[in-house]
């Protein structure tokens, strides 16, 4: 046995967990090794400033509150019990509705997209350009300009285009 190993064994063996064998060990070191034995004289004075020989005595009257608050404190045991549930059935309800919130933004159905007339023109497979094609075409400076005029302003009522 080394030394590292006695010291740990020392001290095992002040706290009373040192096993019967393990104790034969420590002590045939001890007899063996001086440093040992100074260490383990070192740590018995400590112990012994730091242990009191004899228990100070207890206060008049002191195991019947002793046994009062804890009766006391088994009453209330129910209620501490409620209380830890509530605060876990909050926080449980917070979350569900913060879900719900979520799922209820991200699948509502979305409002459908009126497409302009050229998008429209487009997805059937048509010239956008065949109206503007038919009013370039024009002789006349003034048709042509009334039927550009009447192009670009974007009501879908057809029967307020100009027709020459």
């Amino acid at each position: 046995m080394n030394c590292k190993q006695a010291e740990k064994f020392l001290l095992r063996s002040f706290d009373g967990r040192l096993g019967a064998d393990r104790n034969r060990l420590l002590e045939s070191h001890l007899q063996g090794c001086p440093r040992c034995r100074d260490r383990e004289k070192e740590y018995r004075l400590i112990l012994g400033h730091l242990k009191p020989e004899a228990a100070p005595e207890s206060l008049p009257y002191f195991e019947q509150r002793l046994l009062a608050k804890l009766k006391e404190r088994e009453k209330t045991a129910p209620a501490q019990l409620w209380l830890r549930w509530a605060h876990r059935a909050a926080a449980f309800s917070l979350a569900a509705f913060l879900l719900f919130g979520a799922g209820v933004l991200l699948f509502q159905p979305q409002e459908p997209v009126e497409l302009s007339q050229v998008e429209t023109l487009f997805l059937q497979n048509e010239n956008p350009f065949s109206e503007a094609a038919t009013i370039l075409d024009q002789k006349k400076a003034e048709d042509r300009n009334m039927m550009l005029i009447f192009a670009a302003s974007d009501t879908k009522d057809l029967s307020r285009r100009y027709r020459p």
